[in-house]
């Protein structure tokens, strides 16, 4: 299944690429995540390796949030890259495959930025595919929260 979504935002696409590519900001602008930490030595670029934790949820029993896991495996141009879900658990035990391709291009007033998530799932969760496909709302929804952070609050998102 592919989904995906594009914004125009108003900074550079430098400003824009290096937003992005600093994972503490992800809890500013992604409407899952309460926390982003580093698993890997390097500081980023292919092979970064770093973990998301979930904010909680109303169904949440008390546990420990949802983590997942992801590797950079790189670009295939500037100011793209393509991120790997690598963890099995939690939320990530339905799919046999995903990842989430970032690229962003200068634009007239900016940036265009586009965002794509790719996956397959694992056949005995086949049946959540519509159910999915509705996120395609939630990836439009977080890019409208990180061109809002990155407009209204300055190009490092502070």
């Amino acid at each position: 299944m592919l989904l995906g979504s594009d914004v125009l935002i108003h900074r550079s696409p430098e400003d824009v690429w290096a937003f992005l590519a600093d994972i503490s900001n992800l809890p500013k602008w992604d409407r899952g995540v309460a926390g982003a930490r580093r698993l890997s030595a390097n500081s980023g670029g292919a092979d970064f390796e770093f973990e998301t934790i979930a904010k909680p949820s109303h169904a949440d029993d008390g546990d420990a949030p949802g983590r997942m896991a992801y590797r950079v495996a790189g670009s295939d141009a500037p100011n793209s890259c393509v991120v790997r879900l690598t963890s099995a658990t939690g939320n990530a035990r339905f799919f046999k495959r995903a990842e989430w391709r970032f690229r962003a291009e200068p634009a007239p007033k900016g940036t265009r930025l586009f965002c794509c998530v790719a996956f397959s799932l694992k056949f005995r969760y086949v049946l959540l595919a519509p159910v999915l496909y509705l996120m395609q709302g939630a990836i439009r929804s977080d890019l409208k929260n990180l061109k809002r952070v990155l407009e209204n609050e300055g190009g490092d998102g502070r």
